[in-house]
């Protein structure tokens, strides 16, 4: 049977099973649950038809005059913490009856997220409760309006970081569950903010990309039989670079099986991994060394032109996730004269919240340098492709999409450095 009474909160204990473990399998004891009571007293204190009280009721088994709490230890700690003596609660007098009603009341509070106004954290917690229910992942899944893929991946991430997960979104989780095997990934993950978990996320998966790119590199000339070397040997000359950004293998298969008599050695380089052959007799092996030098730098500049637009164009649609780069993109586009002209005959200035169509304006100015002029800027060169605008603009963009978790490459860095080095030297 089931009734709702006012409960005194000192005739309330959390409940064990007869095997002594608790209910609520929750560490009280971490900053995590300490902050999520905190945040919970501060909502009960706000609650205006039942001061000092939750909204979800918590759920309790009576035995004699003792209320056990089948659900929300942490509602009932939150209102001891601020002095609540009474309040509401579900009770029932058969057990069964009150765990059963337990698992209801996660699957509702997660299917009525649109009506109780849930945050991605509250819904995250209600899913998670779910999960430590054993529901199945296939019935969690409805509940959340989700994948049964993604309540997996975040079952297996909320045990391995345990309490960490409470404040956590399922996206967070599910990333997190990405990087099994990985404990500095994880650990990244895990320990950053909420605001800041994408961009974290982002340079992860970049960094683990590139990696398993050189590996399918390094794979197909083990293979083949190439002999890898620590640096150049006297007497051979780079000759071709695979870079780690989206590497070609058929055209490395078909480099190398043209190759296959030459001697080809391979070096690995912060490009990706450089061919190596016998140089020709009386080649200049200093030029040839400088020429294979630019040709890498450029290739791998140009690499990474390709992914700063691939990069732009998979966090356009949500300009959170590119916040830095998003403000950086609307002021380039700001800067324009008809905006000016604009402002003049409103005699105010304009609304510069980034938008999609201000950060696309802006990304036709953001970083127009070529890899010819980059290279030329390296080398101590003038050009007159490039200005103190286009300078400072690249370090500007660098800078901001980095903070986003745009992971750049070594081409990228060196410009970036060199950029950096013009304009100290113009001040």
């Amino acid at each position: 049977m089931q009734s709702l009474e006012e409960v005194a909160i000192c005739d309330v204990y959390p409940y064990e099973r007869a095997d002594g473990e608790p209910m609520n399998p929750r560490d009280f004891t971490t900053r995590e649950s300490a902050e999520h009571i905190a945040g919970l007293a501060a909502q009960f204190k706000a609650n205006r038809l039942n001061p000092g009280q939750p909204v979800m009721k918590p759920i309790l088994y009576k035995e004699g005059g003792i209320y056990w709490i089948i659900d929300g230890e942490c509602r009932v700690r939150a209102m001891r913490a601020i002095g609540t003596e009474r309040f509401l609660a579900e009770v029932y007098d058969d057990l069964d009856d009150a765990e059963l009603a337990r698992v209801e009341a996660a699957k509702a509070m997660v299917e009525t997220d649109a009506k109780l106004g849930l945050t991605a954290e509250e819904k995250s917690r209600g899913v998670q409760t779910m999960l430590a229910l054993d529901i199945p992942d296939e019935e969690v899944a409805v509940a959340a309006r989700t994948d049964a893929g993604t309540v997996a991946k975040a079952r297996r991430a909320a045990r391995r970081v345990q309490d960490a997960a409470y404040d956590m979104t399922l996206d967070r989780l599910a990333a997190i569950a990405e990087f099994e095997g990985d404990d500095e990934a994880v650990a990244e993950l895990r320990d950053c903010k909420q605001s800041e978990w994408q961009r974290v996320y982002a340079s992860l998966k970049a960094e683990a990309e590139q990696r398993r790119n050189r590996a399918e590199v390094v794979a197909v000339l083990a293979d083949a039989g190439v002999e890898f070397v620590d640096e150049c040997p006297e007497g051979f000359a780079a000759c071709r670079t695979f870079s780690d950004y989206r590497p070609d293998l058929a055209a490395l298969d078909a480099y190398v099986a043209d190759n296959a008599g030459a001697g080809l050695l391979a070096e690995e380089t912060p490009f990706g991994v450089t061919l190596l052959a016998p140089a020709a007799e009386g080649a200049d092996e200093a030029a040839q060394a400088a020429a294979q030098r630019k040709a890498d730098f450029q290739a791998a500049y140009e690499d990474g032109a390709k992914a700063r637009r691939e990069w732009l164009a998979a966090h356009a649609g949500d300009l959170k996730s590119m916040r830095r780069t998003a403000l950086a993109l609307t002021a380039f586009a700001m800067e324009s004269e008809a905006v000016e002209s604009f402002e003049e005959l409103l005699g105010r200035p304009i609304d510069r919240t980034p938008t999609e169509l201000a950060v696309a304006m802006g990304w036709r100015t953001a970083w127009n340098m070529s890899g010819w002029t980059a290279w030329s800027l390296m080398e101590g060169g003038s050009s007159v492709y490039f200005n103190r605008a286009t300078v400072e603009n690249v370090t500007i963009i660098y800078e901001a999409m980095k903070a986003d978790g745009y992971e750049p490459n070594a081409a990228e860095t060196e410009t970036y450095e060199a950029c950096m080095a013009r304009l100290g030297s113009e001040e």
